[in-house]
């Protein structure tokens, strides 16, 4: 059966959407996995996003950044919907609960034709006075990641991080082990290949 057959059409007669139906009712969710590459594929892209967007504010100015050509129509709604949420340290559980799903799905609706990846998982810093780390982390849509970024940055929250050296100590950590592997297995036995002793 092709995805084809499964999508919305508008111009569906009864009889395709009968027939459409009774397809997803086959389909059992257990059968299906999570693919393995996919994943990856999305580990691999939100680890660069968090460097390229880290060494950003090690670089520039945040008050001065700009991350999308709409960040002030991102902030202006974001400060109407949430005037009073504390973003210097993100309170997890007010943003997962209920509720705060409910209002955050609403905004970030409004930017799904606008913003490419809108809703594409991205990792949020917790602290914003702390870098990326597996405990200062939480994942977001991409357009939340956004408004909090944006109103951070605006509001000065990410300037401790400006003209900080920016060490991407994983990357650095890799080639070390990658550049010892290869000079351990080029070296030559203890006495071989040192310089005649005068």
């Amino acid at each position: 059966m092709s995805l084809s057959t499964l999508q919305t059409d508008s111009s569906a007669t009864p009889d395709q959407v009968k027939f459409r139906n009774a397809e997803l009712k086959k389909l059992d969710g257990k059968t299906y996995g999570n693919d393995d590459t996919v994943e990856m594929a999305w580990a691999e892209k939100a680890y660069r996003h968090t460097q390229v967007y880290y060494k950003l504010l090690c670089n520039i100015e945040c008050t001065k950044l700009r991350l999308t050509k709409y960040d002030d129509e991102i902030y202006s709604q974001y400060q109407m919907s949430f005037p009073r949420t504390k973003i210097d340290v993100i309170d997890e559980d007010k943003l997962k609960s209920v509720g705060g799903k409910r209002r955050w799905r609403s905004f970030c609706q409004q930017w799904e034709h606008h913003l490419e990846d809108y809703s594409f998982g991205t990792l949020l810093r917790i602290d914003c006075k702390l870098g990326y780390s597996e405990s200062n982390t939480t994942l977001v849509p991409r357009v939340q990641f956004l408004a909090i970024e944006i109103a951070r940055n605006r509001q000065g929250l990410n300037l401790v991080h400006y003209g900080k050296k920016y060490e991407n100590t994983t990357a650095q950590k890799v080639e070390n082990e990658e550049e010892d592997k290869e000079d351990s297995s080029h070296s030559s036995p203890p006495g071989e290949g040192d310089p005649p002793a005068s």
